[in-house]
């Protein structure tokens, strides 16, 4: 074999040695450690000046006084002082998240029963004395007198959740001694018919601020393993339960946010492109939750959120199929220079105008450290307060002669306005229904959130805004398309889903991309 021979071998060897390390490289960056909390090292404990009902310390078995409690959020162990937190992180097992055995075993914890408990044995009220008294599994949620707990199977079923919730003994772990973590490894399956397991993510940053007390509530119910907050690690390692259960499972992921924090898990979702698409519900925690309220899942929760209730009706819940658009915004030339296209995907709306200032504006104060308001319903009042103030400011006047709209490549003639908006959804602006509203809704074309069609109308100020707000006007409708380019040439406000910026001039395109599989309940009022 001469030289020549041999230097074409080696590079035909090369090539085929770089291209499988490029496809499994890539295939490897599909996949995200999923990390696991190490219950041996004590519980997860959450510190509170106020509990629900009387609690008793799981130690000295004092009632705790309203100032120095503290409960693990994954068992619900009590403890009143860090004393008693150092003696019970090393006396009481915490809620495991994984183990070898067999089969699954209950996990009973004395005392602190939940109001109106009654023993799964004599049917009897138990937990009644004031004291640290009987027992409820954390797993089932079954309570059951001391004297009652002998005539209990040591086999625990789950209880009424059993078909959402991964046991630990069909968990594996691997330890990573490098890193000091714990991985999930591998998932197995419980031989529980219909099992779906629920994956529960959520945003703290969402709305009022409550998420850490609703996945504190989840935690009790499911494998803590199966709750994830967003502000510890990004939505992919949440997604890599899909990867992890067998095949033909299919999980379903339960969003505690808002519309941003939605947008973000259906975009991690469609980068990760899975075989078998997870389906996502809503939890609304955000201020506006237009999405949520077009699903069936209410204008935003507030205080506790009733677990097994909200799991049953998640479970009665329907698939259907939500559009996604990509947005690409291609600024001008700056001195001779091209800038880097952006290219992200929209749920909701677009908008460019007086309502996209007023969230702006509502958005720059909600960043400010100085702002110290958690409630939703001040939220909305300081929201009301911006739109009001550009009443008589109308910073957005003449914005029709600030940009061209193109609709299926037709330019469109537009009216002397102050903002256009582009929706997928029938709701916009915290759950107004524009697109049915006055006379004109009647014989406007259908409007459907997976048919392949935007709707485009146009506002003409702050005050019509509001007018919408209370069904005493109606919207100027443009139409309906299937592509939407606008050509921006000065710098206006600007929103997507809920997230404002300034938008210097460019060039904005909105194309179909895909669809994502989300649930929808048709029982609950929007």
């Amino acid at each position: 074999m001469d030289g020549s021979t041999g230097q074409i071998i080696f590079g035909i060897i090369f090539t085929f040695v770089v291209t499988v390390v490029i496809v499994k490289l890539g295939k490897r960056s599909l996949h995200h450690d999923l990390r696991a909390r190490d219950v041996t090292k004590g519980h997860r404990w959450c510190y509170t000046g106020m509990f629900s009902r009387p609690s008793y310390c799981n130690i000295c078995e004092t009632l705790i006084m309203a100032s120095d409690g503290a409960f693990c959020d994954s068992c619900g162990v009590c403890a009143d002082s860090p004393q008693c937190i150092k003696k019970a992180n090393k006396k009481l097992p915490c809620k495991v998240i994984t183990t070898n055995a067999t089969s699954h075993k209950h996990h009973w914890v004395k005392g602190n029963l939940p109001f109106n408990a009654q023993c799964d044995v004599c049917e009897e009220e138990c937990g009644v004395e004031p004291e640290l008294s009987d027992y409820w599994c954390c797993w089932c949620h079954r309570s059951a007198h001391e004297n009652c707990l002998k005539h209990l199977a040591e086999v625990c079923d789950l209880g009424k959740l059993s078909t959402c919730i991964v046991p630990p003994n069909c968990i594996r772990l691997q330890s990573l001694r490098m890193r000091k973590h714990l991985l999930i490894k591998e998932v197995l399956h419980p031989r529980i018919s219909n099992w779906s397991p629920v994956i529960v993510i959520g945003n703290q940053k969402s709305g009022s601020n409550e998420c850490a007390k609703i996945l504190s509530s989840f935690r009790r119910y499911l494998n803590p393993a199966q709750v994830l907050d967003l502000a510890e690690r990004p939505p992919e390692e949440a997604l890599e339960w899909c990867h992890l259960v067998p095949s033909g499972v299919r999980c379903r992921f339960i969003v505690a946010g808002g519309d941003g924090t939605v947008c973000w898990v259906l975009n991690a979702i469609h980068k990760m492109k899975f075989e078998t698409e997870p389906v996502v519900g809503i939890l609304p925690l955000g201020t506006g939750n237009d999405l949520s309220r077009v699903l069936g899942f209410g204008e935003g929760y507030s205080g506790d959120v009733d677990v097994e209730e909200y799991l049953r009706d998640l479970f009665l819940a329907c698939e259907t199929k939500l559009d996604r658009w990509k947005v690409q915004v291609a600024p001008n030339r700056s001195l001779g220079i091209r800038l880097p296209v952006r290219e992200m995907f929209m749920n909701n709306y677009l908008s460019i105008g007086v309502d996209a200032l007023v969230t702006l504006n509502f958005h720059r104060a909600r960043e400010s450290r100085f702002y110290i308001f958690n409630s939703r319903t001040i939220n909305k009042m300081i929201y009301f307060t911006f739109g009001t103030k550009d009443v008589l400011e109308h910073e957005c006047k003449n914005l029709d002669q600030k940009l061209e709209l193109h609709m299926d490549g037709k330019k469109i003639d537009l009216p002397n306005i102050e903002s256009i908006v582009v929706l997928n959804i029938a709701c916009w602006g915290a759950g107004v229904r524009p697109w049915t509203l006055g006379a004109g809704g009647a014989d406007a074309p259908k409007q459907d959130f997976g048919d392949g069609l935007l709707e485009v109308f146009c506002l003409v100020s702050s005050f019509h805004i509001a007018q919408l707000q209370v069904g005493l006007s109606e919207p100027m409708r443009l139409g309906q398309c299937s592509s939407v380019k606008i050509c921006l040439k000065g710098t206006a406000p600007m929103q997507l889903d809920g997230e404002p910026w300034e938008q210097r001039p460019s060039t904005i395109s909105i194309s179909y991309s895909h669809q994502a599989s989300v649930l929808m309940r048709e029982d609950l009022p929007v």
